[in-house]
């Protein structure tokens, strides 16, 4: 099987991304808007006003 290497794109203001497991979830006022397996992604964009947990550090060094 080929694996995808897709790009994360975050523009919605306010958005917060956290690691559930081995997956990124994606909230917007407290609430789950997006969840993405880590292993499909090759990269994470925000644009504008986006948090991030510590688990960011871990899925920079992952993505290389």
């Amino acid at each position: 099987m080929r694996p995808l290497l897709n790009t994360l794109y975050v523009t919605t203001q306010g958005a917060y991304l956290a690691r559930d497991g081995e997956s990124v979830d994606v909230r917007v006022e407290k609430e789950s808007k997006l969840r993405v397996p880590i292993k499909t992604l090759s990269s994470i964009v925000c644009f504008g006003q986006v948090s991030c947990s510590r688990f960011c550090s871990a899925c920079a060094r992952r993505m290389g």
